[in-house]
């Protein structure tokens, strides 16, 4: 009998929206309980046809923010039912970086879930937050949601919420011996604003 070993399937997260997809590396070197919490809804079906409730293509210092989703309710105060204590995460934000959305409250995070838009937008949030993914692919269509009209710029609510139709859990690319657990990360930099339409 082996003891004090844990082996799990690599995945990626394709995040199935009405803009595209986004393709997700996720990190269970760097966020163990919280990567299995995500994909754990995502294989129930729980994100399935939510919406990107807040999109925030300025943050209030004028630098590309968070697009947000991942609530049931699509109101921003939705989510599974439990609370998910903040997991350390040593994952820098970065553009295309997914996040736990949470309240006030450290241990607060329940379902919602960020894509961040920019490093000087979202560098305030390391340690903060937990990190537990990042783009491989989809960053147009990540510009597509941050571009959505605003309806309420207080709170970041679009006119017409993007959908997120589903997030299908797929194989990982695989391994090359000798490489880093965690998948090959762009080195981080500057970014430009997404584009307004």
């Amino acid at each position: 009998v082996t003891a004090g070993f844990r082996v799990e399937y690599a995945v990626d997260a394709v995040i199935v929206t009405s803009d595209g997809r986004l393709r997700a590396a996720l990190a269970p070197d760097a966020a163990p309980a919280t990567e299995e919490h995500f994909m754990r809804l995502a294989w129930a079906g729980f994100y399935d046809q939510t919406v990107f409730h807040r999109v925030v293509p300025l943050a209030r210092e004028g630098r590309p923010f968070v697009v947000q989703g991942g609530d049931p309710t699509g109101t921003g105060d939705g989510g599974p039912g439990w609370n998910l204590a903040l997991e350390p995460s040593d994952l820098p934000h970065d553009r295309g970086v997914l996040g736990m959305a949470r309240g006030d409250d450290p241990d607060s995070a329940g379902s919602q879930f960020y894509v961040s838009l920019s490093r000087e937008g979202t560098a305030r949030l390391d340690g903060q937050y937990c990190t537990f993914g990042w783009l491989r692919e989809g960053f147009d269509t990540l510009d597509r949601i941050a571009a959505t009209p605003i309806g309420d710029a207080t709170t970041g609510r679009p006119k017409d919420p993007p959908l997120l139709e589903r997030v299908e859990l797929v194989p990982a690319p695989p391994r090359v011996a000798g490489t880093p657990a965690l998948p090959a990360m762009p080195a981080i930099t500057p970014s430009s604003p997404a584009p307004m339409r």
